[in-house]
């Protein structure tokens, strides 16, 4: 997984990248950003998630909460 995506990442990226963060959060609980409080990439991810209606269908699928 990379790091944040930075404000030069097209939308389709940003995306992407979000949606991967979440497959893997799905999968393995944890990444290099997690730490006892919580996960800033994951908590990135559910918030450009939740701005698509794909994303949105992704977050309900996997059960978490979305804006």
């Amino acid at each position: 997984m990379t790091g944040l995506p930075d404000d030069g990442a097209s939308p389709a990226d940003c995306f992407e990248s979000a949606r991967n963060t979440v497959v893997q959060h799905q999968h393995d609980r944890k990444c290099f950003q997690c730490e006892g409080d919580g996960c800033r990439q994951l908590a990135w991810a559910i918030e450009e998630l939740g701005r698509h209606p794909g994303g949105r269908l992704l977050l309900e699928e996997f059960g978490l909460p979305h804006p």
